[in-house]
């Protein structure tokens, strides 16, 4: 009698199983990531459009340019949004079909420009971005899990690194498309007014196939439960890391209680997803050694790029004197190399065929980036590159952003990978949550440090008093010297912090990642 061979674990349940996409691979696959990837394009162009825009939205609802304070809303509006949606956008997908929920975001984010477009207060103008945030953030998992199905695995990363390319690139023109637009005879409103009939056009060239239909269709229903345990957890994790008061503690006030309940909320939502039939997330896949290390990697470049974001501008304007338009274009030195990582990202993944070696080089060009600008002093921006019209300084911050950009789509396709069709939208959620998290936690925990240093560090410094000092210009010029050594000091500790974490990102990405399928289709 033959004895029947056991299954192999790499094809149970919870591993990567290999499949075909239900979605047949015509010959209109590009043109259909082409039309989906504009829409995503549009959403992604609105994240931060604003922020050139804010003073005449400001006087458009009657608030004093002197209260930029109650601007805040207006720019966390589209976050909240996005935050929002996030954690079910790709379950929806999987349940829906891709295009479905796509048409659906779409026309949301275009009734949320409408909003904002006519707005008469500021609180029609929060809704407006909160419903653009929570139509153009369902967009990023539908397309993500799209470009998925199109293509097999062995093609799959130059796509997905052209998706995310997209996106990067229209988060780094919104600001300069807002500015041009407010600054034109058309007015701040026509920022919005001109996504409708750009959504109108992207829906009629995609409702052929729509029509058509062709995607699979589960009828389920949606895990309310599991999205608000996971959103409290990040909420409560997110808060719990804030330091408020650096000069009084690194964490926030009420760390000792709000840590502890995230555990619990996070311990709840792992127990709930095993037991729920249709789960936001599979759990039994952080099994996997390639989905969980995809996730830790992508969490800890996100705490990477939420830094940069952060504190470049914060030391253009603090050390180097620069003004807003300044510390910008210092920005954009590094936001550049974003995309074109992204792309290139992609074609080595395919051309070498291992998303682990180019994963970990990624993460690699950005620590080796994050410890030079660690070693920035107040001469940095002068010295030239090799004579070229470019300075040391743009090459470190064009290297930092090139590594950020080159690790998104091996890690991406590494995680789409190690799911089933039916889960990939879920999984492309998943994705962007983890990269959500690690923005958010990361940075807390690295803020909440050098922000605490610092104070530690100048708590003994006191001002001159100029009075009848006749030493006083002296005195000053001392301690303003030592105020600015410790801001150095505290940057240098923040990014030397960041470089070590994605380091040891680069380090997981190399143990866990699996090496790129072979082709399956011609």
């Amino acid at each position: 009698m033959r004895l029947r061979r056991r299954p192999s674990s790499s094809t149970s349940r919870t591993m990567i199983t290999p499949f075909r996409s239900l979605r047949r691979r015509s010959a209109n696959r590009s043109v259909l990531l082409a039309l989906t990837g504009a829409g995503l394009f549009l959403a992604s162009l609105d994240a931060y459009v604003v922020v050139t825009a804010l003073l005449p939205m400001l006087k458009s609802v009657n608030i004093a340019v002197n209260r930029p304070e109650q601007a805040t809303p207006i720019i966390t509006g589209f976050l909240l949004g996005y935050l929002a949606i996030m954690p079910i956008a790709g379950g929806l997908s999987d349940r829906f079909g891709r295009l479905r929920l796509f048409a659906g975001c779409l026309l949301l984010f275009a009734f949320g420009s409408f909003l904002t477009a006519t707005a008469p207060s500021l609180s029609q103008l929060v809704t407006g971005r909160v419903l653009q945030g929570a139509g153009g953030g369902a967009l990023v998992p539908a397309v993500l899990a799209l470009a998925a199905d199109l293509y097999p695995a062995a093609g799959r990363s130059p796509v997905l690194g052209a998706v995310s390319a997209l996106q990067e690139v229209g988060s780094v023109l919104g600001p300069l498309w807002g500015g041009l637009i407010t600054a034109s005879s058309f007015g701040w409103t026509w920022i919005f007014w001109i996504n409708i009939p750009f959504a109108a056009l992207l829906l009629w060239g995609l409702w052929p196939e729509i029509r058509a239909g062709g995607e699979p269709h589960r009828e389920a229903s949606l895990d309310w439960l599991g999205a608000l345990l996971a959103t409290a957890g990040l909420a409560l994790l997110t808060l719990a890391l804030y330091a408020a008061n650096p000069e009084q503690s690194p964490v926030g006030e009420g760390f000792f209680w709000q840590a502890p309940l995230a555990l619990v909320c996070f311990g709840l939502f792992v127990w709930h997803e095993h037991r729920t039939p249709q789960p936001l997330i599979n759990v039994r896949r952080f099994r996997d050694s390639s989905f969980t290390g995809s996730a830790l990697t992508n969490a800890i470049a996100g705490a990477g790029l939420m830094v940069a974001l952060v504190y470049i501008p914060v030391l253009a304007n603090a050390v180097f004197s620069m003004n807003a338009s300044g510390a910008a274009l210092l920005l954009f030195r590094l936001m550049l190399g974003i995309p074109i990582g992204a792309l290139l990202g992609g074609f080595m993944a395919q051309r070498l065929r291992s998303y682990r070696a180019v994963a970990a080089l990624g993460l690699v060009l950005a620590a080796a980036g994050f410890f030079m600008l660690s070693g920035w002093n107040e001469g940095s921006l002068k010295p030239h590159l090799l004579g070229l019209p470019f300075t040391v300084a743009d090459g470190e911050l064009f290297l930092t952003g090139l590594g950020l950009g080159i690790e998104i789509a091996p890690v991406s396709a590494a995680l789409l990978d190690a799911v089933g069709e039916a889960e990939r939208g879920a999984g492309a959620s998943f994705l962007i949550i983890m990269r959500l998290v690690g923005m958010l936690v990361g940075f807390s925990l690295v803020a909440g440090f050098g922000l605490w240093e610092f104070h530690r560090a100048t708590a003994h410094l006191l001002p001159p008093l100029p009075g009848l000092n006749p030493n006083f210009a002296t005195q000053f010029a001392i301690y303003a010297g030592k105020v600015k050594g410790a801001i150095f000091d505290e940057y240098h500790l923040i990014f030397r912090s960041t470089a070590i974490a994605l380091f040891i990102g680069a380090l997981l990405a190399a143990a866990t990642l699996r090496p790129l399928p072979r082709p399956r289709w011609r």
